[in-house]
């Protein structure tokens, strides 16, 4: 599949539409909005997967890092060491739990969309509301941009339903 940024010249270079280019073939003119439509739905479908996929690598970056963490801090409590390197210890757990947070928010951002409780919209928040929206797993309480009103708003993949 063709970068995005490239598909409209590179149709207009082989002459043929869009819809033909993600079919992989020539479509008579009776059978093309049965095909776009197919089409549509079969990246609807890819995108959700990349989403599912994102969001699942978000728990394999984050809960490591936390195991680590907690290993790290009792290390650094019941290991006989000098208090200096306690101290880069005890640093260094805090510096890589406060990356891998905004790396998994930064992920969370991207994947999927959240939908407003008051009026449904569904929308993609800047990295900083994501990020200082208080939270209870993918639920976060944001200002809707359609609605104005503060809600708690999930996490879902599609932009429709």
């Amino acid at each position: 599949m063709p970068d995005s940024g490239i598909m409209l010249e590179l149709c207009d270079f082989l002459k043929i539409s869009v819809n033909e280019l993600l079919s992989g073939e020539r479509i008579m003119a009776e059978f093309y909005d049965k095909r776009a439509e197919e089409n549509l739905l079969v990246m609807k479908r890819e995108m959700e997967e990349k989403n599912r996929q994102l969001l699942r690598a978000e728990y394999w970056i984050v809960f490591p890092a936390v195991l680590a963490g907690f290993a790290l801090v009792f290390v650094a409590c019941f290991v006989s060491m000098p208090m200096w390197l306690r101290v880069v210890l005890l640093t260094f757990v805090l510096v890589m739990i406060f990356a891998v947070a905004f790396i998994a928010v930064g992920i969370e951002q991207k994947a999927g969309y959240y939908e407003c409780r008051s009026c449904g919209h569904r929308y993609v928040p800047t990295y900083w509301q994501t990020n200082l929206a208080p939270h209870t797993g993918r639920t976060r309480y944001m200002k809707c941009p359609k609605c104005g009103k503060q809600s708690w708003q999930k996490k879902v993949l599609t932009k429709e339903d």
